[in-house]
């Protein structure tokens, strides 16, 4: 008798701590209602020969969740079972999925048995994720060996992304270098951090290295660069003074220029700090299916000087500037997740809500970059920003700093998304 074959999605992401958690669901039903240990399973149903097994997984999900998997690139993971036993084909999903609404199909059972009355019960009574080690108490043991191929995947992920991470970011900093694109950066070399750039004379960029210190919202230090022009940690071969598609001249404390070449301002007395960009958690929440309304509407994503101040560092003071995008209300937890997984980037929402909590009168009318529309049920989600910077060094008035144009950034080669760092 040939064994019987079901397929299913094992879903994982990374979560706030950086650990990967993957979604299992328990069967609903009498027999199960008191089992949680080695219990759990992927989504996953049989199928019949002929069938195609990946539609059958994607089929399944959403019989058994209520609804259609998330999209993106699925990776088989392969056939896991004993033979003359069941079989299961598993494809691995990087994708997050809200688990605490769960609407499953259900089936009719005779229960209590030989009592003649039949009752109806769902497929799944429950889903939750958990991290792998979690995952390993609660996955039926049928399933364990799944656990240990997305494991063996997400390693193989790993080691392909950091050999062809840098050919975007390089591509794209010659592009800029060359002239050949000269706006914001926002849709450039997805999956690279991006980085806002700070150049000072060595004397008081130690004072500003404490501020992004006590500042690390807004100012999340990539790297320190003390001599020379290249980034050599986060950026090979790249070149501060022309990588950047606008830079902004401040002397003593005053904008004074922009260009799109800083070779001219450039003394050998200067040091860059790099500190990283909300630009670089965007992919993740498109992957989501979450909008990124300036990348829509190809513009620059709006920013906000507020009425929150930051912890100050020598002449180094100033108010907190933030970014905005505005978020579908059933997905605010959402954003606030994924983007709280990339501290690198500005981490998670300083504020949501009413832009008059941040003292901004006016959403249509930014600082900094362009107006973005606001679709009825959205609410506006507020991001630390690496312009915040710039107020502080108006404040310290250095006799000469060398900025980034605020949305025009330094693209690096290092891996935004916290899966491969």
């Amino acid at each position: 008798m040939a064994s019987k074959r079901s397929a299913g999605l094992i879903l994982h992401r990374q979560n706030a701590t950086g650990e990967i958690e993957v979604l299992l669901v328990h069967p609903g039903g009498p027999f199960w209602a008191k089992k949680d240990e080695h219990a759990w399973s992927i989504p996953k149903g049989e199928y019949a020969e002929g069938e195609d097994a990946e539609t059958v997984a994607l089929r399944e999900f959403e019989e058994e969740l209520g609804s259609p998997p998330p999209t993106g690139p699925r990776r088989f993971l392969g056939e896991f079972g004993q033979p003359g036993r069941k079989r299961v084909s598993a494809w691995a999903l990087e994708a997050d999925f809200d688990a605490t609404h769960v609407a499953s199909n259900t089936f009719e059972l005779e229960w209590p048995p030989r009592s003649g009355k039949v009752q109806e019960f769902p497929e799944v009574d429950k889903a939750a994720w958990w991290t792998i080690d979690q995952a390993r108490t609660k996955l039926h043991k049928a399933q364990m060996p799944l656990l240990d191929a997305l494991a063996e995947v997400l390693e193989d992920s790993d080691a392909e992304r950091a050999a062809t991470r840098s050919t975007p970011a390089r591509q794209a900093r010659l592009a800029i270098r060359a002239g050949e694109h000269t706006g914001p950066t926002a849709h450039l070399a997805p999956g690279c951090v991006q980085a806002n750039l700070v150049v000072l004379p060595r004397a008081v960029a130690s004072d500003f290295v404490a501020f992004a210190n006590r500042n690390p919202k807004p100012c999340p230090i990539v790297e320190v660069i003390e001599h020379g022009t290249e980034a050599v940690n986060s950026a090979p071969d790249s070149d501060l003074r022309t990588d950047v598609p606008q830079y902004r001249l401040f002397v003593d404390g005053a904008h004074t220029d922009s260009a799109a070449d800083a070779t001219g301002w450039w003394r050998d007395d200067l040091a860059s700090v790099l500190l990283g960009c909300s630009f670089s958690f965007e992919a993740a929440l498109m992957r989501a299916g979450l909008p990124v309304r300036h990348i829509e509407q190809d513009r620059n994503v709006p920013m906000y000087i507020t009425d929150r101040q930051c912890e100050p560092a020598g002449d180094f003071a100033g108010p907190l500037v933030v970014s905005m995008r505005p978020m579908p209300a059933a997905a605010v937890e959402q954003a606030r997740r994924i983007t709280g997984a990339y501290p690198q980037a500005h981490g998670g929402p300083v504020y949501v809500g009413d832009p008059a909590g941040l003292g901004i009168s006016d959403l249509n009318a930014p600082d900094f970059g362009d107006r973005v529309d606001i679709h009825d049920g959205e609410v506006p989600m507020f991001w630390a920003c690496g312009v915040t910077p710039q107020m502080a060094i108006a404040n310290a008035a250095p006799e000469i700093a060398i900025v980034h144009e605020p949305g025009h950034m330094f693209i690096t080669d290092l891996p935004a998304d916290p899966i491969f760092r």
